[in-house]
C-alpha cells in the first residue's frame, strides 16, 4: 500500500500544472578538456556557442571535478562520492572486438563481477546498483530521461547499463573511449549496433541522437519536463577530427606552449577569472622549451595541437546545434544546462604525445595522444594534470545557462566561491522536486555532501560551502576549506596553498600554518572513513587491469 501510495504521488506530480515550472534539464559533459582551452576560460578554440552559454549565464572560476573520467561520473549521477557507489578507482575494462558472424560491434568486459569478488564494494568497479541514479530519482519526479554518449559506469551484467539505471533511452558507448569513426562499443539501449552513416563521427552522431530524444519527448510527453545527460567523448584520445576542422586549425599553435601559455594568462586576468597577481606554474621539466623543438617538430605539434583543437570544435557547433532545436521548440528559456570538464587536460604520455604524423587530419584516422607539453598549456595557469588533484587535475571550467532562473545581473557573470559535483545533483534534485529514498534493496543509502547552487545562480554573495569539501584518486587528495587547499600526491607529504593568494599552487605554506594543515588533514581521515576511503597501498592491488593480468597470468600455468 505504501508503494502505491508513493507512485500516485509521483503520478500527481508528473500531471500537475507545477509540473511546467519545473525546468528541463541538460548536463553537458567534455571528456579530458583543460581548463582554459574554450573561449569564454581564455582558450584558442572557437566555442561561440559555449560561449554565449557563459556570456547569458554564469562562469565558476573554482569547480572542482573527480580528477578522472569515471570517478567523476559516478558522481555526476548519484551525488555521492565514487568510493560511496563502487567507483573509488576505476571501472572494469573493456576490451572491443567485432562480432564477424553479425557484422555487429560490441564490447566484451575483460573483468567480471566473480573475478572482483572480495574487493571492498567502494573499490568493486561499478555503479552499485544498491545506490539510487540521478535519472531514476528524476523519472519518478515525472521527468523524461536520455543519454546520449559515453557511459563509463558499468560491468559485465546489464543491469548496470543506463536503461536500467535509470534512462529511457540511450545511445552511445559503455567503455571509457571509443574511435570516432567506428566505434566498437556502441550501444543503442541495450542492443550493440554498428555506425552508420556516410562520413560517421561519433560527436555527431551523439549529438543528433541526443536532438532526436527530445524531439520524440515533445511530441510525445510534452507535459513532462526533461532531463537529457549529453556525455561527449571528446576530446578524449584517440585524437581523430574531421579534415575540414583540422584544416581551419592548422597552424595557429605555431607559437609554441611557452609563448601561447603567457597570452593565455593574460586573457584570463583581462577576463577576470584569476586574480591579477596570478603566476604561471612552472613549465614541467620534461616538457622541453619551444624554441629548442625543430622547425619539423615544430609543426608536428601544431599538427596534433590542431586535431584535439578541432575535436573541440566540432563539440561546440553540436551544442549550437541543441540550442538552436531548442529556441525553435521554445524550451530554451526554462532548460537549465550545465557544461563542465570531467577533469583536466590529459598528460599520460610524453611531452610530444603518440601520433603519426602522416595520419593526421585524414578521414579514418587520427593519432593517440597530443602529450604533455599541450596539455600543459590545456591547464593553464595550473600545475599538474588529469589524474592529480592539484589544480590542473580537478578545475573545470563550469558554465551555467538557465534565462528563466538565473538573476541578470550583469553578463558574463562569474561565481568565485567554490563548489564540486555533489552540487550539481543536490541542484537538479531540489529544482525537479525530486525525492531521494533513504533505503534501496534494504541497503541504507548515503545522504549527499552537495549543497544545492540555486542561491548562488541567484545572486547570492553567500559561499556556497561552509564545510570543507573532499577529493580522493589513486592516493591524490585534497581538503578545501574556504580559502586554504590542502593537497598531496600518493605517498608525498602534505601541502597547504591559499588559493585567494596563490590560484597556482606555487607557495607551500604547510610550515606557517600547521595549525591549519592539521585541523583539515583531521577533517580529510573523517571524511575517507565515512566513504570507504582505502590506502592507496593496497587499493592499489584492486585496479582492474593488474587483476586482469593476474588473471591471464593463472590462466597460463
Amino acid at each position: 500500500m505504501k508503494q502505491m501510495i508513493g507512485w500516485l504521488v509521483v503520478l500527481v506530480c508528473a500531471i500537475s500544472p507545477a509540473t511546467a515550472e519545473r525546468p528541463n534539464i541538460i548536463l553537458v559533459l567534455v571528456d579530458d578538456m583543460g581548463w582554459s582551452n574554450i573561449g569564454c576560460y581564455g582558450g584558442m578554440v572557437e566555442t561561440p556557442n559555449i560561449d554565449r552559454l557563459a556570456r547569458n549565464g554564469v562562469r565558476f572560476n573554482q569547480f572542482y571535478n573527480g580528477a578522472r573520467c569515471c570517478p567523476t561520473r559516478a558522481t555526476l549521477m548519484t551525488g555521492l562520492h565514487p568510493h560511496q557507489v563502487g567507483v573509488g578507482h576505476m571501472v572494469l575494462p573493456v576490451r572491443n572486438v567485432e562480432q564477424v558472424a553479425t557484422g555487429k560491434m560490441r564490447g566484451v568486459f575483460a573483468l567480471s563481477q566473480e573475478d572482483r569478488a572480495g574487493i571492498p564494494s567502494s573499490y568493486q568497479g561499478w555503479l552499485d546498483a544498491a545506490v539510487p541514479t540521478l535519472p531514476e530519482m528524476l523519472r519518478r519526479a515525472g521527468y523524461g530521461t536520455y543519454l546520449a554518449g559515453k557511459w563509463h559506469l558499468a560491468s559485465d551484467r546489464p543491469e548496470t547499463w543506463p536503461i536500467q539505471r535509470g534512462f529511457d533511452r540511450f545511445y552511445g558507448h559503455l567503455a571509457g573511449t571509443s574511435d570516432y569513426f567506428e566505434p566498437t562499443n556502441l550501444f543503442r539501449g541495450n542492443v550493440p549496433i554498428s555506425a552508420g552513416g556516410e562520413r560517421y563521427y561519433l560527436t555527431d552522431a551523439i549529438s543528433e541522437e541526443a536532438i532526436d530524444f527530445l524531439s520524440d519527448h515533445l511530441k510525445e510527453r510534452a507535459e513532462a519536463p526533461f532531463f537529457l545527460y549529453l556525455s561527449y567523448n571528446a576530446p578524449h584520445f584517440p585524437m581523430q577530427c574531421m579534415p575540414e576542422d583540422f584544416e581551419r586549425y592548422r597552424g595557429r599553435f605555431m607559437d609554441g606552449w611557452d609563448v601561447l601559455r603567457e597570452k593565455r594568462l593574460q586573457k584570463q586576468k583581462e577576463m577576470g577569472l584569476v586574480p591579477s597577481d596570478t603566476r604561471l606554474a612552472p613549465r614541467p621539466q620534461k616538457v622541453p622549451a619551444w624554441h629548442t623543438l625543430s622547425p619539423q617538430k615544430q609543426n608536428e605539434m601544431d599538427a596534433i595541437m590542431a586535431t584535439y583543437a578541432a575535436m573541440i570544435d566540432r563539440v561546440d557547433r553540436n551544442i549550437g546545434k541543441l540550442l538552436h532545436f531548442l529556441e525553435q521548440s521554445r524550451h530554451l528559456d526554462n532548460t537549465l544546462i550545465f557544461f563542465l570538464s570531467d577533469n583536466g587536460g590529459e598528460a599520460e604520455s610524453g611531452p610530444f604525445g603518440q601520433f603519426e604524423f602522416e595520419d593526421l587530419g585524414q578521414y579514418g584516422k587520427g593519432g593517440w595522444k597530443y602529450g604533455r607539453g599541450w596539455a600543459t598549456l590545456s591547464n593553464t595557469p595550473f600545475r599538474e594534470y588529469k589524474h592529480f588533484t592539484h589544480q590542473g587535475g580537478v578545475q573545470t571550467p563550469m558554465i551555467v545557462h538557465w534565462p528563466d532562473g538565473i538573476t541578470p545581473n550583469s553578463p558574463d557573470r562569474i561565481i568565485s566561491h567554490f563548489g564540486y559535483l555533489p552540487d550539481i545533483v543536490a541542484t537538479c534534485m531540489e529544482l525537479a522536486r525530486a525525492a531521494r529514498p533513504t533505503h534501496i534493496q534494504g541497503k541504507s543509502i548515503p545522504q549527499m555532501d552537495g549543497i544545492s547552487l540555486v542561491d548562488a545562480l541567484r545572486g547570492s554573495p553567500d559561499p556556497i560551502h561552509t564545510d570543507p569539501i573532499f577529493v580522493e584518486h589513486e592516493g591524490n587528495r585534497i581538503a578545501r576549506h574556504g580559502k586554504w587547499k590542502l593537497v598531496s600526491y600518493y605517498n608525498k607529504p602534505w601541502e597547504l596553498y591559499d588559493l585567494d593568494m596563490d590560484r597556482s599552487e606555487s607557495d607551500d605554506l604547510v610550515e606557517k600554518h600547521p595549525e591549519v594543515a592539521l585541523r583539515l588533514q583531521k577533517a580529510y581521515r573523517q571524511w575517507a572513513d565515512r566513504c570507504g576511503v582505502i590506502p592507496w597501498d593496497i587499493a592499489k592491488e584492486f585496479r582492474a587491469h593488474v587483476m586482469a593480468r593476474k588473471k591471464a597470468e593463472a590462466a597460463e600455468k
